[in-house]
């Protein structure tokens, strides 16, 4: 199902938490939207999945407008859309099975259908045979997994994922964020991701929109935005994921003055001794790496490049050429 944002806006007081946001989720897909702390990306949510209204703006899933909906329609509506959220909000009462069971007994679904469907979705989460666990027994990766299993209780067409990976160490939001690809692709969801993390986005997502003080900043395919970020919010956001990469590795603290991204066929072509070699220019490499992005090698490189402005020059110009993106510090080059 197709996600569609016109012009939303929504206000708290003097606060614009979103500001004009006009966005196009593509059906089929996982999408992300990432923001600092306050951007305004759980508002977005909130306004997507029909929990709150915009003060203004429309928000269409296909070609049926939602966000003007009566009571009774959203309650219909909203039974097409899954939520899962950072802190699980399990029933602490309930088993595994009967978390997963309650969203299809509140529609009153058939007891048979409701036992047949939770065993399924145990099964499809990698939880067969726990169903009478406690809670209270469970991992956090595990409470995730039942969170998930509910989510998709009643075959929606959309699953939100709002942080769904804050909360859990590293190895357990690869497995989940690899449980939600695979989930996305056996039922053809829409899947958005609201995170504060690049690694969930690199890792997961095949589009991306990034917020800031309630405005999108940047939007695009995850590899072009990974390989040429345009804003300084998302140039952040991937000098903090690679600065903490073991792929990355630092071996000069002191500068710095470029950064190069390379990517695909490029990450394994001697460009720098090309460009040396035919401009003169003097590399000095601060740092280096490179991560996968949607199955895309993407390079990294920071340098400083002598030995003088005119040579410096010379050899940026031939990185570009060559289609290296190239990053003067606080000065995009392209």
């Amino acid at each position: 199902m197709e996600i569609r944002l016109r012009n939303l806006r929504r206000n708290y007081g003097a606060l614009h938490a979103v500001d004009d946001v006009s966005l196009t989720i593509p059906s089929n897909t996982v999408y992300g939207i990432i923001g600092r702390s306050g951007a305004g990306k759980s508002t977005l949510v909130r306004l997507v999945s029909m929990l709150e209204k915009p003060d203004q703006g429309e928000v269409y899933y296909d070609e049926k407008r939602v966000d003007n909906l009566s009571k009774a329609e959203l309650i219909e509506e909203r039974r097409h859309i899954g939520m899962i959220f950072q802190t699980f909000n399990l029933f602490s009462s309930r088993n595994a099975a009967e978390n997963i069971a309650y969203p299809m007994e509140i529609c009153h679904m058939d007891k048979e259908h409701i036992k047949n469907r939770t065993e399924e979705l145990l099964a499809l989460v990698g939880l067969e045979g726990r169903g009478k666990a406690p809670i209270s027994t469970l991992s956090g990766g595990q409470k995730q997994r039942v969170a998930i299993a509910r989510a998709l209780a009643t075959n929606p067409s959309i699953l939100f994922c709002d942080e769904a990976t804050s909360a859990l160490d590293p190895q357990t939001t690869r497995s989940i964020l690899s449980l939600i690809k695979e989930i996305q692709k056996k039922m053809n969801l829409t899947v958005v991701m609201i995170t504060h993390q690049m690694e969930v986005v690199r890792d997961a997502c095949d589009r991306v929109a990034v917020l800031d003080s309630g405005h999108i900043v940047e939007e695009g395919l995850v590899s072009d935005i990974f390989s040429s970020p345009k804003s300084e919010v998302t140039k952040d956001f991937l000098s903090s994921l690679t600065n903490v990469r073991e792929s990355m590795v630092r071996w000069s603290k002191d500068g710095g003055h470029y950064t190069l991204r390379f990517r695909g066929s490029t990450t394994d072509e001697p460009i720098i001794s090309s460009v040396s070699a035919a401009t003169g220019a003097e590399f000095n490499i601060r740092a280096a790496g490179v991560q996968i992005v949607n199955g895309e090698e993407m390079g990294i490189l920071v340098a400083d490049i002598g030995p003088d402005e005119e040579t410096e020059k010379k050899a940026v110009h031939l990185l570009l050429e060559k289609g290296v993106s190239v990053e003067e510090e606080n000065k995009e080059v392209m």
